[in-house]
Parts: structure tokens; sequence; C-alpha cells
């Protein structure tokens, strides 16, 4: 299974960072998912929730206010 790199971040600390399957996110036109090796892209957030899926199939999630989307060379960054 192909992986996703993974970075949510805040300005003073790293909130998430890992490989995960999937992390669905609130876009400011619409909720995203964004897969491994998804076209790079960057992003306005709205407040919502972030939906990270891991390997094992379990998910978690992070309440947001706002935040900017970022996704190149397979690596999704989000800044909160």
């Amino acid at each position: 299974m192909n992986l996703l790199k993974l970075t949510i971040t805040q300005v003073d600390e790293p909130v998430f960072d890992a490989e995960v399957v999937s992390v669905t996110v609130p876009g400011a036109d619409g909720e995203m998912t964004l897969l491994a090796n998804h076209t790079p892209l960057i992003s306005p957030l709205k407040e919502g929730v972030l939906v990270i899926r891991r390997e094992d199939n379990s998910e978690e999630t992070i309440n947001i206010e706002s935040g900017t989307l970022e996704m190149s060379n397979n690596h999704a960054t989000i800044l909160i």
C-alpha cells in the first residue's frame, strides 16, 4: 500500500508527523481527500475536521479553525 507523508504543524509546535493512507481536509471549496502521490497543490483550509487514516485503518481527527495545505512530492504539509 502506498503511503503519504503527512506533517501538521502550528506556529510554535508540531502536531502530527507520520506516514498515512489518507487525510481528508475541509478545503475552502469543499472537502478533499488526499492519497499517496496526489497532484501537487496549495489550498486554504476552512474551519472543520482533519480526518487522518492510518495503515491499520484506524482514524484520528483534529479540529481546526483554519489553515493552509501544501501537497508536493508525496508530502502533505498542513499549517494550522
